[in-house]
């Protein structure tokens, strides 16, 4: 493999580049600015993949579906040729089984959810504000999402907890290894996590195939041509993007909009930048989801570095939010800010399904935060936590005061 050139001065900074290191994301800034200045395509010689940091190559990958591929896995050193949701699968056979359901997630299905969102939203807000203070990710952050994509999967609403425990665990540790074990050995809780899930959700399954309802659990689990564990992979894959990632950007942003109140006066000020520009400068500002990986097809060079037929790309998203390149001042925070497309749902072929959900639970979420208590500050000022993992960079708590009412 040729990699790129290293400087003694730089040295400190490669050795950090453990991609598939835990440690590595939870301050992960600088080492974002040395490869897309010094290493656009970096070989990491620990996980041996490349590392893909700049907006222009990431969404090179993303659009080159044929060079680039998605069967062998969107997650680095594990084989999920065998596990059947769409995310691991290539054109047309990717794009045949998205439209099964696409059409519940455009821009004007999705428009019909506004007062169901705003509604729990406010069944949200009414436990927590007349307490003054609360620990934010856990009463607020990851009750919308988890709530609305129960929902919309066809769980009963007794079972949003158990949903949220999976999302949150799965998508924890989705892409790890043990400490001490070789990177193509699964997490050892994953199993004993999605042998849980499995039971959990068959009961679901078995009840949708015997009375349909209008849900998602319903389409695929009456689809003739599906088995059992191809509808229980698409649940899960719609389970964990549409509920742990939200949860990472609302949570992200209370925080942030506390230690930036220039930031939340205008939202105040002008609140109708929630529907026009605020929402999506939250999604590039947190970048929910890390990475994902791409295989290489065929040999060929990038940016000078020969990628060979068989090598895994990762594509670091929240590195491609912040390249100077495309966005102005991009480690700035500017809920007015108007900038080209981020590439925090991904791009191409495999954009994310429930992005424009996403969105919308994040208006209202906000609107309705800044509306009932919009005073909201933090206990504690220092950086809270964040959780040792791969895909999504969350944090544990975040314990917020304000205004009762």
């Amino acid at each position: 493999m040729t990699t790129a050139a290293v400087t003694e001065t730089e040295g400190d900074f490669v050795r950090r580049i453990n991609v598939l290191d835990p440690e590595f994301y939870v301050d992960p800034w600088d080492a974002y600015r040395w490869l897309r200045e010094q290493a656009p395509v970096f070989w990491d010689p620990v996980q041996r993949l490349w590392v893909i940091s700049r907006f222009e190559d990431v969404v090179t990958v993303e659009k080159d579906g044929v060079r680039y591929s998605s069967y062998e896995g969107s997650r680095p050193h594990i084989d999920l040729r065998e596990e059947l949701s769409m995310i691991n699968m290539d054109d047309p056979g990717h794009q045949a089984q998205r439209n099964l359901v696409a059409s519940q997630f455009t821009p004007r299905a999705v428009r019909r959810h506004e007062q169901h969102v705003r509604d729990v939203v406010t069944e949200i807000l009414d436990a927590v504000t007349p307490l003054g203070e609360c620990e934010a990710i856990e009463a607020i952050a990851s009750r919308l999402p988890a709530i609305m994509i129960s929902d919309l999967l066809g769980y009963p609403r007794d079972q949003w907890e158990r949903v949220r425990h999976w999302s949150e665990q799965i998508m924890l540790l989705s892409g790890q290894t043990s400490p001490d074990g070789p990177p193509h050995v699964t997490h050892p809780e994953i199993p004993a996590l999605i042998k849980d899930f499995y039971e959990g959700t068959l009961e679901v399954v078995k009840a949708r195939r015997a009375e349909p309802r209008d849900d998602l659990i319903s389409v695929w689990a009456n689809r003739p041509d599906w088995n059992t564990k191809k509808v229980l992979d698409e649940i899960l894959l719609v389970l964990d993007g549409g509920a742990e990632t939200t949860r990472t950007v609302i949570g992200t942003m209370i925080r942030d909009l506390a230690l930036q109140p220039d930031q939340r006066a205008l939202l105040l000020e002008r609140p109708e930048l929630l529907t026009s520009k605020a929402v999506e400068e939250f999604i590039r500002w947190v970048s929910p989801v890390l990475n994902m990986r791409r295989t290489a097809t065929e040999d060929h060079e990038l940016h000078g570095q020969h990628i060979r037929r068989g090598d895994q790309l990762l594509l670091l998203y929240p590195a491609a939010n912040r390249d100077p390149r495309v966005f102005a001042d991009p480690e700035t925070l500017d809920v007015a800010r108007t900038a080209p497309r981020h590439v925090a749902f991904g791009f191409g072929t495999h954009v994310c399904l429930g992005a424009h959900l996403a969105r919308l639970e994040l208006r209202v979420m906000f609107e309705e935060l800044l509306r009932r208590m919009p005073d909201w500050e933090l206990v504690d000022p220092t950086e809270p936590k964040v959780l040792p993992a791969t895909f999504t960079r969350a944090y544990d708590q975040i314990r917020i005061r304000f205004t009762p009412s």
